[in-house]
């Protein structure tokens, strides 16, 4: 069942294009859910250039024993954003696309091992720079955010790109920062990164605990860290722009895979 569950979401992706119906039984914990998303990364067969990670709704914490999850961004889906560019970032057609703003952090040399506890503290030498940026979350499964996050784990995560913005220094005060997203001009959501679990260096943390199980992190990935104001779905042709602090900000159109 994992095989082939792994084989249509890959088989999906490669054709761009999206369907209505989970391609099998749906996975019941995140062990069996990453056990897909490990055989779709080797099915797909391209680079890993970094991870992206989500939050797990309180609701269901204690049934998945997880507050946050993790999956896989691909080198070709990233994209660099130049002052005053608007690139065009892809959804899935007849799929799920949705846009979030977010803080990115890229890793610089690791340690040797993570199989040892890990604080905060603990990561910010692990971390070579921190950015803005928008990631673009779409699948082909159309209800991927309606059955919890074993099925958005499944399929990558939810995650078809990365839209990378300016640097921003560890020494600002950016947890306090006011973000907003908004979609063809109109506010779809605002927060702070200060109100997300312990902040974007925890979803790093986050992740090196994963490394322990298996979670393959290497030098100069981007790590995608949670959705700061939301996950806010659009639609082909839309513009969006993510807002930080008081004048920065990155933006791009939405187009079809």
């Amino acid at each position: 069942m994992t095989d082939r569950i792994a084989q249509a979401f890959v088989g999906a992706r490669q054709a761009r294009q999206g369907f209505a119906e989970y391609p099998g039984a749906m996975p019941e914990t995140l062990e069996e859910a990453y056990g897909i998303q490990a055989r779709a990364i080797a099915l797909f067969d391209r680079p890993v250039a970094g991870w992206k990670v989500g939050r797990v709704p309180d609701a269901l914490v204690e049934r998945y024993g997880a507050n946050r999850l993790a999956g896989p961004i691909f080198a070709g889906s990233i994209v660099h954003a130049e002052a005053g560019d608007a690139p065009e970032m892809m959804i899935f057609r007849d799929g799920f696309g949705a846009a979030e703003a977010e803080y990115l952090a890229r890793l610089g040399p690791l340690p040797e091992t993570f199989d040892r506890a890990w604080t905060n503290a603990d990561i910010l030498p692990y971390i070579a720079e921190m950015r803005l940026g928008i990631e673009i979350a779409s699948s082909p499964f159309a209800g991927i955010n309606a059955h919890g996050p074993a099925v958005t784990i499944s399929d990558f995560g939810n995650n078809n790109g990365l839209l990378i913005g300016y640097g921003i220094s560890s020494e600002e005060d950016f947890l306090s920062w006011p973000v907003s997203l908004t979609i063809d001009g109109e506010v779809a959501g605002t927060g702070t990164a200060g109100n997300m679990l312990d902040g974007p260096i925890g979803a790093v943390r986050f992740l090196f605990e994963r490394a322990a199980l298996g979670l393959k992190l290497a030098e100069g990935q981007w790590i995608s860290t949670g959705a700061v104001t939301g996950v806010h779905p659009v639609q082909p042709g839309a513009k969006v722009e993510a807002r930080f602090g008081p004048d920065l900000r990155v933006q791009c159109t939405i187009g079809i895979a």
